[in-house]
């Protein structure tokens, strides 16, 4: 009798779980379905430093110049040379367009997704994000990003300084500070990944096609 009962209950659970993963692969696909608080390029120190629930910040240096390592952030759908993620892409009206502040995109995994413009932009410099929606409500408050790069004082190589921030909602107000240190090695590894130099290989564009082909 508990056997059966033990079985139906996991079957129950089992079906529950792929109800819920099949909604959020369907609600990813809307980036754009639920606004967050937009962080002004203004207050961008401060929500890293202070006002953001969560912030990390990492950095890697590659032989890549300044001007490549930008055109690679803003030209190229770096994230989807990794598993179960995609983008960034920039909406269609940025597409053939020179991008700056206001230009919008969209980045998505297999079952979140979330859309943000440039507030700050600096070419071979800085770009800087600020989330304005993603696709599941009462999930995010505010999300930030920002990439700086520069030279060093070893020639022929540059510094690429990523800062991610967010607060979640109804939580914010937890320490999640204190898990940045475990984050770290996830988006230092990511942050490496899209510096790579001979290795890197073009991501797929949506129709499936290699970029720059």
């Amino acid at each position: 009798m508990w056997v059966l009962l033990a079985v139906g209950v996991l079957a129950a659970a089992g079906v529950l779980g792929l109800m819920v993963l099949v909604l959020a692969r369907r609600w990813a696909r809307t980036p754009d379905r639920a606004p967050v608080a937009q962080i002004a390029a203004a207050d961008l120190g401060d929500y890293f430093a202070r006002r953001a629930g969560f912030c990390v910040t990492v950095s890697a240096q590659t032989p890549l110049s300044p001007s490549e390592v930008f055109d690679r952030l803003v030209g190229r759908a770096y994230l989807s040379t990794l598993p179960f993620l995609d983008g960034p892409h920039w909406v269609a009206d940025d597409v053939d367009t020179t991008r700056g502040v206001g230009s919008k995109r969209t980045m998505s995994g297999t079952v979140y997704s979330v859309s943000e413009k440039v507030i700050q932009y600096e070419k071979d410099v800085l770009i800087a994000l600020s989330g304005t929606a993603v696709c599941t409500p009462w999930t995010i408050a505010s999300f930030a990003e920002e990439f700086t790069i520069a030279p060093t004082e070893r020639t022929g190589v540059s510094e690429v300084r990523w800062t991610i921030a967010g607060t979640p909602r109804w939580v914010g107000w937890l320490p999640w500070r204190w898990g940045a240190p475990l984050t770290r090695p996830v988006f230092a590894f990511v942050l490496r990944h899209v510096l790579r130099v001979g290795a890197f290989r073009a991501p797929r564009t949506r129709d499936g096609r290699t970029e720059g082909t």
